[in-house]
């Protein structure tokens, strides 16, 4: 009777852990760099439903922040399969496929639809090549930014008005390039000093986002908004390799599938929210400026064709036509 019983407890016992192993199995971290506020997050949000929904419980999605590191430790962490999707900004192109890292690239495109080719067709594929290959991640999924702008406390219209003119970039080299080649003097500062550099005069502008413009206060510091939306850029959501390998036809197609949806979603929300951010940023008492962005564009050319040289033929290709 004793043995028996033992036998029992031993065999609910393994069927416990097997219990165990398959929930463990089916749970699934998705780590996002962001604030919970952040329209990114709430994609995050919308993507957790959808799968749990349409794979009935099968997965259950655990949405991680700010709480578990910033932006490159979620890299890394989905690289080496701790997280199962990470969502990363430019960071990852210049991290794992440089060759490819031109969507962002200054006054070259001219719209959120053309930096986005990069990742398309074959140079797409090829792009995934090297995430894999260096990342052990896969591209599955973007969601576009809002375009950047140029902040300043008078009217730039042409690039003759911001020569010699002390400006904040984030310390990516092809930008420093491309505004020192236009005239501008550039300054990588970090984004939490860029408020008070402004201020005390240390830089006379400073360019990102409309949502970055509102949410850091910009319109305190500085009376025009110009809108040269010289970068198109995205977030990327990326998969770990494994993982991606070990879904079965059917999830993969369910999650691929969620990761669309989600990432279409938020492209509307964060379309249909800049111009309620624009409005907003002129009742606060900014100027909005229409500049001659082909002036612009025209005078940033040299240092953008030198700049593709360092690209896939691919992407350097796709670059130089839209320059020429």
């Amino acid at each position: 009777m004793k043995t028996i019983t033992a036998s029992g407890i031993v065999l609910a016992g393994l069927a416990s852990l097997a219990t165990a192993a398959n929930a463990s199995a089916a749970e699934l971290a998705i780590a996002i760099h962001v604030e919970p506020s952040h329209a990114m997050f709430k994609v995050g949000e919308r993507l957790k439903e959808s799968i749990e929904e349409q794979t009935n419980g099968e997965f259950s999605i655990t949405l991680l922040g700010t709480e578990v590191g910033g932006e490159r430790d979620h890299l890394e962490g989905a690289s080496y399969g701790e997280y199962h999707i990470a969502l990363g900004g430019s960071m990852p192109m210049t991290l794992y496929a440089e060759e490819f890292a031109a969507a962002d690239l200054p006054f070259v495109y001219g719209s959120s639809g053309e930096a986005r080719e990069v990742y398309e067709g074959e140079t797409g594929e090829l792009l995934n090549d090297q995430l894999v290959a260096n990342g052990n991640m896969r591209l599955v999924g973007l969601s576009a930014r809002n375009p950047r702008n140029l902040t300043s406390n008078f009217a730039v219209e042409a690039p003759e008005d911001i020569e010699g003119v002390r400006m904040r970039v984030p310390e990516i080299a092809p930008w420093i390039q491309i505004w020192e080649e236009i005239g501008a003097l550039p300054s990588p500062i970090a984004w939490p000093e860029v408020y008070t550099s402004l201020q005390t005069g240390v830089i006379e502008m400073q360019e990102n986002p409309v949502d970055l413009i509102h949410a850091g206060k910009i319109y305190e510091v500085q009376s025009h908004i110009n809108r040269t939306e010289h970068v198109y850029s995205f977030f990327h959501w990326l998969m770990n390799e494994d993982f991606y390998q070990g879904l079965s036809d059917d999830d993969r197609e369910i999650i691929l599938g969620a990761i669309e949806e989600a990432t279409t979603w938020g492209n509307e929300m964060v379309a249909d929210g800049q111009a309620d951010l624009y409005e907003q940023l002129q009742e606060l008492g900014m100027t909005v400026v229409e500049p001659d962005v082909a002036a612009f564009r025209s005078a940033a050319e040299p240092a953008i064709r030198e700049i593709a040289e360092s690209y896939h033929p691919a992407v350097r290709d796709y670059v130089l036509s839209l320059v020429e």
